[in-house]
C-alpha cells in the first residue's frame, strides 16, 4: 500500500493526459495538490514541510521555467519578423524531405542546441510546424531531439552537479574511484557506453512521428548511422577524455549535422536537389541562434563560468525554508543569457512596433501553462524528497518515520526488495519516475543519488553502483520524452494543448518503456561482464 500511494500522483498525471486528455498545466495542478495530502495525511509530514518544498521547488525550477520563457519570446519575435520563415526556406533547401529535416535537425542540430542549454520544446515546434509537419509531429520532433544524448544537455551539468553532490554532500564513495574528477569521468564513460542503443532507437522514434513505419523503412540507413556517429562521438571522446565533459554534447551534435548534410547530398544529385540547395544564408535570420550558441559557448568555459557564479556573491542567495537555501547563479544561468540574446536580437531583427506588440501578446498568453507545469512538477519531487522530514532546531531533519514513510525511498526500495540480484534490471525506470515528476533529469539524478546508493549496496554490491548510477541518469533522459511540462511547453509554443498532448504521449509511450527496460538488461549485462 505504502509503494501505491507513494506512485499515485504519477499514475494521476498519466491517467489524466492519457485518457482525459488534460492539459499538463492541469494535471501538474491535480499531481500537486494531491502530493501534498499524501505526504501530510499518509507520510506524516508537517503541512509547513510541504509549503517549503513547494516553494524549494519552484525556486529550483526557474532555471528551466525562465529559460523556457525567454525561449518562447524570441521565438516568436522572429516569426513575427519573418525571420523565422527565412530560417525554414534554408533548411529546405538543404533538407529535402522531411525525413531529411528530421534527422538533421533532431538528431543534429537538437542534440547541439540541448548540449548548449537550449530549450527545443520551446524552440522547435514553430520550425516544424512552418516546415509542413503536423502539430503532433511538431511536438514529437521537438522533444525527442531532447533525448538522444540523454545526460549531455545544459553543458552536461546532468552530469556534473549530480556527480559533485553524491560524492561531497553524500560522501558516496563507490570502490575503485578515488576523488571527484575519477567519479564525473567514470559516470560519464558509463553513460555513453549505454548510447549507442539509445540514440538509434530515438533516431526510429522520430521517424516514427514522422511517417509511422514506412518511414523507419525507407530510411534505415541513414538512421542508423546518425544515431551510430552521435553516440559513437560521445563515447570516443570520453573513453579518451579528447575534450572536456562539458563539450561532448556539442562535439556529438555537430558531427551529425555534418553527417546528415554530407549523407543526403551524396545521395541525391537530382537537378531540384542543385538547385534547392542555393538557398542563400540568411545571417540577419539566423543571428539569435547563433547569438545563443557562442554566449553559450563562452560563458560555460569552466574559468568564466566559476566568475560569473561568483560576482554576485551572497546577493543572489536566497533563505527558502528552514536551514534550505538557493543559489540562483544569476550570471551563469542559460535563461539569463537567453533574456541578454532576446534584447540583442531587437536591433538585429527590427521588428515594427505592430511585430512587437503581436510577438509580446502572444508570448504573454502562451507562457503562463508552460511556467505552471514546470514550477509544479518540481515542487511534486521536492515534497517527495522531503516527505517524512520535519524541522528541528531550524533544520530539515528527517524524522523517526523517514526511513518507512518517505516517498521518494519507499519507491527505491521496495523495487530493490522486489526484484533483489535484478535490481539492476529496474534501476533505470527510477530515472523515469524522477523526471516525470520534476521535469528535470538533473533533479532526478541528485534526489535519487543516495537512494540508489542504499539500493545498490543492499542488492548486488557498492562495487555495481556507477553502473546503477549510470542506468538511473540514462533513464531520466529518456523519459524527458514523456515529461508532461516539456510536452505542455511545446504544445504551447504552437498555441495547442489537450488532444495534441495525449496523442503525443499514448504515441511514445510504449516505446519509451520498452527503450528504458532495453537499459535495465544493458546494465545488468554491464554488471556481470
Amino acid at each position: 500500500m505504502n509503494f501505491f500511494m507513494a506512485i499515485l500522483p504519477l499514475l494521476i498525471v498519466l491517467i489524466g493526459m492519457l485518457m482525459f486528455h488534460r492539459s499538463g498545466t492541469f494535471v501538474s495542478i491535480i499531481g500537486w495538490i494531491l502530493a501534498m495530502f499524501l505526504a501530510v495525511y499518509y507520510f506524516r509530514t508537517p503541512w509547513n514541510v510541504v509549503w517549503g518544498a513547494t516553494a524549494m521547488g519552484i525556486i529550483k525550477g526557474l532555471g528551466i521555467t525562465l529559460a523556457v520563457i525567454f525561449t518562447m519570446f524570441l521565438i516568436f519575435l522572429m516569426k513575427e519578423t519573418g525571420a523565422l520563415q527565412r530560417i525554414i526556406n534554408y533548411i529546405k533547401g538543404i533538407a529535402k524531405t522531411k525525413e531529411e529535416q528530421t534527422l538533421f535537425l533532431g538528431m543534429g542540430f537538437g542534440s547541439l542546441s540541448t548540449a548548449l542549454g537550449m530549450v527545443t520544446p520551446a524552440m522547435f515546434p514553430p520550425i516544424f510546424i512552418a516546415l509542413g509537419f503536423s502539430s503532433v509531429a511538431a511536438i514529437a520532433i521537438s522533444i525527442l531531439c531532447y533525448d538522444p544524448l540523454t545526460s549531455f544537455a545544459l553543458f552536461s551539468i546532468p552530469i556534473t552537479l549530480p556527480a559533485k553532490i553524491a560524492v561531497k554532500i553524500f560522501g558516496i564513495n563507490p570502490p575503485g574511484i578515488t576523488g571527484l574528477e575519477h567519479f564525473i569521468w567514470d559516470f560519464t564513460y558509463k553513460i555513453t557506453l549505454f548510447l549507442p542503443v539509445v540514440s538509434v532507437c530515438f533516431a526510429f522514434l522520430m521517424l516514427y512521428a514522422v511517417g509511422g513505419f514506412s518511414a523507419m523503412k525507407k530510411n534505415f540507413l541513414p538512421a542508423l548511422l546518425a544515431g551510430l556517429i552521435l553516440s559513437g562521438t560521445a563515447l570516443i571522446c570520453a573513453k579518451f577524455r579528447l575534450v572536456p565533459v562539458e563539450i561532448i554534447g556539442i562535439v556529438a551534435g555537430i558531427t551529425t549535422m555534418l553527417f546528415v548534410y554530407f549523407y543526403y547530398r551524396a545521395k541525391s544529385n537530382s537537378k531540384v536537389q542543385t538547385q534547392q540547395t542555393s538557398a542563400q544564408f540568411d545571417f540577419r535570420a539566423f543571428s539569435p541562434f547563433i547569438l545563443l550558441i557562442i554566449i553559450s559557448f563562452v560563458v560555460n568555459l569552466s574559468s568564466i563560468k566559476v566568475k560569473l557564479a561568483n560576482a554576485l556573491g551572497k546577493a543572489e542567495v536566497i533563505h527558502v525554508f528552514a536551514d534550505k537555501k538557493a543559489d540562483l547563479n544569476i550570471l551563469s544561468n542559460v535563461w539569463f543569457w537567453i533574456l541578454v540574446v532576446c534584447i540583442l536580437s531587437i536591433p538585429i531583427l527590427r521588428p515594427s512596433g505592430e511585430q512587437f506588440k503581436r510577438a509580446t501578446a502572444i508570448w504573454f498568453k502562451r507562457i503562463w501553462g508552460p511556467f505552471i507545469a514546470y514550477s509544479l512538477f518540481f515542487a511534486v519531487a521536492f515534497i517527495m524528497a522531503w516527505s517524512a522530514m520535519h524541522v528541528v532546531n531550524g533544520r530539515l531533519v528527517p524524522s523517526e518515520f523517514f526511513a518507512t514513510l518517505n516517498m521518494d525511498r519507499i519507491i527505491a526500495l521496495s523495487l530493490s526488495k522486489l526484484f533483489g540480484g535484478l535490481y539492476p534490471l529496474i534501476s533505470p525506470f527510477l530515472g523515469v519516475i524522477g523526471t516525470f515528476v520534476g521535469g528535470s533529469e538533473t533533479a532526478s539524478n541528485v534526489l535519487f543519488a543516495k537512494i540508489q546508493w542504499e539500493a545498490a549496496t543492499s542488492t548486488v554490491g557498492a562495487s555495481a553502483f556507477m553502473w546503477i548510477y549510470a542506468a538511473h541518469a540514462v533513464g531520466g533522459g529518456i523519459a524527458s520524452a514523456i515529461t508532461p511540462a516539456k510536452i505542455t511547453n511545446a504544445a504551447a509554443t504552437i498555441g495547442v494543448k489537450g488532444k495534441e498532448e495525449a496523442q503525443f504521449i499514448k504515441q511514445v509511450i510504449i516505446p519509451v518503456l520498452l527503450i528504458t527496460l532495453v537499459t535495465g538488461v544493458m546494465t545488468l549485462l554491464f554488471i556481470k561482464l
